[in-house]
């Protein structure tokens, strides 16, 4: 079956799938600013933003979008205990490659706020994260001298969140 588009038509069609991607580059543009940097995008962003700075196309939103909820978004994890520093991680998404699984989401540490990601294994066993703050300061970096700490806090939640993708239970 044939459809035929008057000029107009196709013309608004066209503008739709080129707003459509706008927003999305525009949206990796925010978190980029947020994050303070480049290096702080999930594998699948750089791509899409790759793709397009060098096509100046835009992917449809399954190609950026490949990741997947594990936790409910927002879900919240705290550590407090007297005399020391407050640790909470509030849960965003979930993105697996080949090689390791990548949870977003943002970290406080004494009220203060980092965005970036938990890397785990193949497995989903912790690796290692980068976390920074709008300015762009990471999270060790200030908290020089508790990295070990941090550190722990994030792989607890990291096992928590891989028993929840294995159908465990919720936190």
């Amino acid at each position: 079956m044939k459809i035929k588009l008057t000029e107009s038509q196709l013309s608004k069609v066209f503008k739709k799938m080129t707003n459509e991607g706008q927003k999305e580059i525009d949206g990796i543009l925010d978190k980029i600013n947020r994050i303070g940097g480049y290096e702080g995008l999930s594998k699948k962003e750089k791509e899409y933003l790759n793709y397009h700075s060098t096509t100046g196309k835009f992917l449809d939103k399954e190609s950026l979008h490949s990741s997947h909820q594990v936790a409910q978004y927002g879900e919240t994890w705290y550590f407090q205990h007297p005399g020391m520093p407050t640790y909470q991680f509030k849960y965003e998404v979930t993105e697996e490659t080949p090689d390791e699984i990548i949870h977003t989401g943002y970290l406080n540490v004494n009220n203060d706020e980092y965005y970036g990601e938990i890397f785990c294994d193949a497995e989903g066993d912790y690796s290692v994260s980068n976390f920074n703050d709008a300015e762009g300061e990471n999270v060790f970096e200030k908290y020089e001298g508790i990295e070990r700490e941090i550190e722990l806090f994030l792989q607890v939640v990291c096992n928590d969140l891989k028993d929840e993708m294995k159908g465990g239970m919720t936190v």
